[in-house]
């Protein structure tokens, strides 16, 4: 059937071009009759792409999930730091600067990769951090993540300061950070045994709602099959009000005008439950997540089988 309607189309198509060809239309006349009709072809075929019928996924999909975290790492240290005199503080900071080493936390950035086998059922986790003189540790972990002091010579520091109960600073790791996926903590070791301590809400510097983010586009690319890494131009209602209230702005740029694909005209149901959300027909253009103490993004991919061109398709 598929095939017949493919024979159809390519002989209306000639008999469009043929039909062209011979008119009296002007030149751009005719041209805009050819990309209109070209763009209209293009828009379908993207559009049945994504309509996937729900009753095909009988497991969980494998996915790969990118994530990149870029920590602003002055305003992070100024905060923790609460310096009496800032311009003090900024003489200090500077000389800490030109002796900084690879083992500060300065100007370190993340990039986690998180991938999914179905069939299988194993998880792996791969994290690259990038280095301010422009090195990169890259290894796989069990859990992603980084942990210490913006600068080391702090550890020394926080010795030799003592808190209201008469204990070092140290002991709390207020100039310590402890960086995850999805946040940034201080006052990480706990006071009374060591060791990293239980987080508390008022210890957190940024977080970012990576489980409701990614079930949105896991969801999603469920439904309409290749959605999930389009373009976001509008997220969900309750990850709106979400990033509100963690202080994330989103801002994302066009150089062209986007075609929205319509969620609600092909699925109302889970257009409703997902938030009303909008997104992109094509394109690979990334928006900004942003906040006052890092820079964040994050990607998802579904694969299905059959999507690997390496692997022969079966018959």
């Amino acid at each position: 059937m598929k095939k017949n309607t493919k024979i159809f189309l390519f002989i209306l198509g000639a008999i469009l071009v043929l039909w062209l060809v011979n008119s009296d239309l002007t030149t751009g006349t005719k041209t805009a009759i050819f990309v209109g009709v070209f763009l209209y072809f293009v828009i379908s075929e993207q559009n049945k792409r994504f309509i996937t019928s729900q009753g095909k996924i009988h497991k969980t999909p494998s996915y790969k999930l990118d994530i990149t975290l870029q920590p602003d790492w002055y305003k992070l240290y100024k905060r923790v730091s609460k310096p009496k005199s800032e311009k003090e503080w900024e003489k200090e900071l500077e000389k800490k600067i030109k002796k900084s080493d690879e083992s500060d936390l300065w100007q370190r950035s993340y990039h986690f990769t998180e991938y999914y086998d179905s069939v299988s059922g194993l998880t792996t986790r791969f994290q690259r951090i990038f280095l301010k003189n422009g090195k990169q540790l890259s290894s796989p972990v069990n859990e992603f993540g980084d942990f210490g002091y913006v600068f080391e010579s702090d550890r020394d520091l926080e010795s030799n300061r003592k808190d209201k109960e008469g204990n070092s600073e140290s002991m709390h790791g207020k100039l310590a950070f402890e960086i995850t996926e999805d946040s940034i903590r201080n006052n990480v070791f706990d006071k009374h045994i060591g060791g990293r301590s239980i987080p508390e809400k008022e210890d957190y510097l940024f977080t970012f709602p990576l489980y409701e983010v990614f079930n949105f586009l896991f969801t999603l690319g469920q439904r309409f099959h290749g959605t999930e890494d389009k373009p976001i131009i509008k997220w969900p209602d309750q990850i709106e009000k979400k990033f509100k209230e963690l202080g994330i702005k989103y801002e994302i740029y066009f150089d062209y005008k986007p075609i929205q694909f319509d969620i609600e005209k092909h699925d109302k149901e889970i257009y409703e439950k997902l938030g009303k959300p909008k997104i992109a027909l094509y394109g690979d253009d990334e928006g900004y997540l942003t906040a006052d103490e890092a820079s964040y993004w994050v990607k998802l991919k579904i694969f299905r089988p059959g999507e690997n061109d390496r692997v022969p398709a079966k018959n």
